[in-house]
């Protein structure tokens, strides 16, 4: 006597298995709760505005920067809830018109006016590579 086997796959059934989109939708509690702890303490994180540069001072280290590929950060002449906004470190890649282009730790790329700089400050080069570094996906 002989039996056949029937496989029978969940899709010939009719299940529409919804995979990752049914567990992206879940967050255990405790992870949720340091999510918001984190958002509030760098919403609450008090920035210091830094003395307001020329345009002169702005572009020549912007220059500097481009011809260098020394990292700087920026401090934008921007209030966001009673502060300004954190500074924005990178990599000078270029100019259009009167905005510059800076590139970040993680590759993206922002555009900022010129108008829009308050203060230019150095980074040490060799802890932002390194961090830099750390944060590149390797292929």
């Amino acid at each position: 006597m002989q039996e056949d086997v029937i496989k029978l796959s969940p899709d010939a059934l009719g299940y529409k298995d919804r995979g990752k989109m049914k567990w992206m939708g879940m967050m255990l509690s405790d992870h949720a709760e340091a999510l918001k702890k984190q958002k509030k303490a760098s919403q609450s994180a008090v920035i210091v505005p830094k003395e307001k540069q020329t345009l002169e001072d702005i572009s020549a280290s912007l220059y500097k920067s481009y011809t260098s590929k020394k990292p700087l950060a920026i401090q934008i002449d921007m209030i966001k809830d009673g502060n300004y906004l954190p500074d924005t470190e990178g990599l000078v890649k270029g100019f259009r018109g009167s905005v510059v282009f800076i590139e970040r730790r993680d590759r993206s790329i922002r555009q900022i006016r010129l108008e829009e700089i308050r203060h230019i400050s150095w980074i040490d080069a060799a802890s932002w590579f390194e961090k830099y570094q750390r944060q590149s996906v390797s292929y």
